[in-house]
């Protein structure tokens, strides 16, 4: 009776493998994986304000240090608004994200559209975009390349 009982306290190689060593991995995972649930920012709410010139909804920075301050769009040009769309009567929005060089102009290869409620509008706002002119982000007392989300309304001109 003793044998059986010392034999049955003597751990197999597999249950050694699963309590030395599968366990502590999975709980070293879970707890390097593991954040605790942080209530999100709420989104600012799209302004309008009434004319076809973005408003600069919500400033996003890559990876990386956030900015002191973000960039700021200093001229933007109107958007060309697509003649099928105008003949239509369609009025629309692009919200794009992009990163602003040091210079304050935005990298044309950076350029992503987020959303978009007719993709009709997507190529006139990036070009728009691609041509517009900010004021560039700042960090420690320096110039950064930081990104920002715009929305380029279309808007028909009220008659």
């Amino acid at each position: 009776m003793y044998d059986d009982l010392a034999r049955t306290q003597i751990p197999t190689p597999l249950e050694w493998f699963v309590v030395h060593a599968v366990i502590p991995t999975v709980l070293v995972t879970a707890a390097l994986h593991w954040s605790p649930t942080v209530p999100s920012r709420p989104q600012p709410a799209l302004q309008d304000f009434g004319c076809t010139f973005p408003a600069l909804i919500e400033p996003w920075a890559p990876p990386g240090p956030i900015p002191d301050v973000f960039p700021t769009l200093v001229r933007l040009s109107e958007p060309a608004y697509p003649e099928a769309m105008r003949r239509a009567g369609i009025e629309g929005r692009v919200v794009l994200r992009a990163l602003v060089s040091t210079r304050g102009r935005v990298y044309p290869s950076s350029i992503l559209v987020l959303r978009a409620t007719h993709v009709q509008f997507v190529v006139p706002a990036r070009e728009a975009l691609s041509a517009a002119l900010f004021r560039p982000g700042w960090f420690g007392g320096q110039r950064i390349d930081a990104s920002v989300t715009i929305a380029v309304d279309f808007k028909l001109p009220q008659e």
